[in-house]
């Protein structure tokens, strides 16, 4: 996949990446708010309310 290398390259060039610590950085950059919302949202199941409810529905065991 020529196309594939070629983007990848093109990322690498833009980026300014020299080593496999920036590409760890870049893509803990791109990534952080998606995952930040994915974990978000298991707490949120977790806990059984959103965090930005008040008062909330606390479950007790």
């Amino acid at each position: 996949m020529p196309a594939a290398k070629e983007q990848i390259r093109q990322i690498i060039t833009e980026n300014g990446i020299s080593s496999v610590a920036d590409v760890y950085t870049l893509l803990k950059d791109s990534f952080k708010d998606i995952l930040q919302e994915l974990m978000e949202a298991e707490l949120d199941d977790a806990l059984g309310y959103q965090k930005n409810q008040k008062g909330g529905i606390h479950h007790m065991h």
